[in-house]
């Protein structure tokens, strides 16, 4: 799933705590150029099962911090 998906899936649910995470996630990865990075380690994530039930912003936190190490 592309990460734009991501913003629009769910988003009505969020708290502005969480919207705030998602948006310093997408600055940063675009301004590091780390999108096709960014969006690799979400594709994998949609196949594993311990990512099933994960909120949007949970996914995106964690896979932020992936592509970091």
């Amino acid at each position: 799933m592309h990460m734009y998906e991501h913003i629009t899936n769910g988003l009505d649910k969020m708290s502005a705590n969480q919207e705030d995470t998602m948006y310093r996630i997408y600055t940063e990865v675009e301004e590091k150029k780390l999108r096709r990075k960014f969006d690799k380690q979400l594709k994998k994530m949609d196949t594993q099962e311990k990512h099933k039930h994960k909120e949007v912003y949970e996914l995106w936190e964690y896979a932020f911090k992936k592509i970091q190490e």
